[in-house]
């Protein structure tokens, strides 16, 4: 995986797979975010969905929140469904979560994939 995510086009949403044990960290989010915003917008997207195992967060209060903010910009009026396995949201994560929505960008996040893709209201495409 380049970057450390994959991007593949389906039918209604853009998922997103990140390797094993990706870090949640600024540089990272940075890449993160740029390539989803250019892959929404060159394929009318405006849901996405971000699947990882062992995801682990190194990021302060303050980098949150400026991530946030960094996500409303590139991804304006979207809804994200994250669906982390072995990673549970903490106060962090649900302030970043809030301040995104002040900002128009809905998110969640999710340990079921199938409750992850209801929330998006799209269906599973099967893998290619």
């Amino acid at each position: 995986m380049s970057g450390g995510f994959t991007l593949e086009p389906r039918e209604g949403y853009l998922y997103v797979q990140l390797e094993p044990g990706y870090e949640i960290n600024p540089e990272n989010l940075s890449r993160l975010y740029s390539a989803m915003s250019e892959s929404c917008r060159a394929n009318g997207l405006t849901k996405t969905l971000t699947v990882g195992d062992g995801v682990t967060r190194n990021l302060t209060p303050v980098e949150s929140t400026d991530f946030a903010w960094l996500m409303t910009r590139l991804l304006p009026g979207m809804a994200v469904a994250c669906c982390f396995r072995d990673y549970a949201p903490d106060d962090q994560s649900q302030a970043f979560r809030a301040r995104a929505l002040t900002r128009g960008v809905r998110m969640e996040f999710f340990e079921d994939l199938n409750a992850a893709l209801q929330w998006l209201g799209v269906r599973p495409t099967p893998k290619r």
